[in-house]
């Protein structure tokens, strides 16, 4: 999540331009079986040079509504609505590599802010019951923390049936006596099955269950009025209680990065006959917890220098000069400690 002024000097990085689908751009129409190309002002497009790098884009036929950007270093290169009407965007390549790299870049600062995230959720689940917002946004991060599970929308629980943390409902949850089971389908058609044996989230969700309405959590506001949490709500209080610009997708990008990193610190004790054959067994793991094919996880999650560390032996290395640290198992304090040396610009 970026502020204008951020994503401006992310393009000036790149030597693009930063736009808006806003703007006067390209418009696409129907012709014959394929696409004619018009300027805003009605005139056709008819240049060599930009017809090919309109065809280059490779929008999909089915887009309606379709937006081109006039200029070959906007950011944005087009818009448009798929089937369902969702908006769609395709980006400059440079603009998409650098978004990478600030994702990836940002991670140190979530790692030093980890344990102020985990006191404050602490904090508020050790407070007597009371199904405030706050409470309830705690439990939601304890479990993106924890379980590894999406935020969800109402949009994908709707279309798709498949479901996140603040889009589950009751008949997703089993209670016990002493755990609570979660069992749902998530993104991509994953099945969810999830065990939790924290007392304080069994008696919160117990509590959540008694609310009326199918999503579980729930709160009831000053005016005793039923509210769900949103991924809204859980994203703003992230960024309230860090000060910086993290989402719920931040657990999952620093859990990938952690059990990859940590998966190839013990990857020789597999029994496997090949480096390549250990380092494809790890990212399959970590692709299994995210509920990713191997490849989404591979280009989405993992920092790209975990790998190359790997290959060209350089973590080989590293691991000898903070074998104390390594001992200790501490997941989260190594892979800090390896983002920290490898981005030593970064505090």
């Amino acid at each position: 999540m970026y502020t204008i002024e951020e994503c401006e000097q992310i393009a000036e990085k790149a030597s693009l331009r930063y736009v808006k689908d806003t703007s006067p751009g390209i418009c696409r129409r129907k012709f014959g079986r394929g696409f004619v190309y018009y300027w805003m002002n009605g005139e056709k497009v008819t240049e060599a040079r930009i017809l090919e790098r309109i065809n280059s884009l490779a929008i999909p036929p089915a887009y309606k509504n379709v937006w081109i950007c006039r200029y070959a270093n906007g950011h944005i290169q087009a818009t448009g609505r798929d089937e369902r009407g969702r908006k769609q965007y395709i980006y400059h390549p440079l603009w998409r590599q650098l978004r990478e790299q600030q994702k990836f870049t940002s991670m140190v600062q979530f790692g030093h802010s980890l344990s102020r995230i985990r006191r404050k959720i602490r904090y508020e689940l050790n407070k007597p019951l009371s199904l405030s917002k706050s409470q309830i946004i705690c439990a939601i991060i304890y479990l993106l923390d924890h379980a590894c599970i999406r935020i969800g929308t109402p949009v994908y629980a709707k279309q798709n049936n498949s479901y996140g943390i603040t889009t589950l409902r009751k008949k997703h949850v089993s209670i016990h006596k002493n755990k609570v089971i979660l069992d749902f389908v998530g993104k991509n058609g994953k099945f969810w099955h999830i065990i939790l044996t924290d007392k304080k989230i069994i008696n919160l969700i117990k509590k959540c269950e008694e609310i009326p309405g199918y999503e579980i959590f729930k709160y009831l506001d000053a005016q005793n009025q039923i509210n769900v949490i949103t991924s809204q709500d859980v994203n703003g209080y992230l960024q309230e209680i860090t000060q910086q610009p993290f989402t719920a997708k931040d657990f999952r990008t620093w859990t990938a990065c952690r059990e990859t990193l940590y998966g190839l610190i013990c990857a020789h004790k597999l029994q496997l006959p090949t480096e390549k054959g250990k380092l494809k067994a790890v990212i399959k793991q970590v692709a299994q917890l995210l509920g990713h094919t191997v490849a989404v996880c591979q280009k989405s999650y993992i920092e790209p220098d975990i790998i190359a560390w790997w290959q060209d032996k350089r973590l080989e290395k590293w691991i000898e000069e903070n074998h104390v640290l390594i001992r200790s198992r501490n997941k989260d304090k190594i892979l800090l400690k390896w983002l920290s040396d490898k981005l030593p610009c970064i505090p």
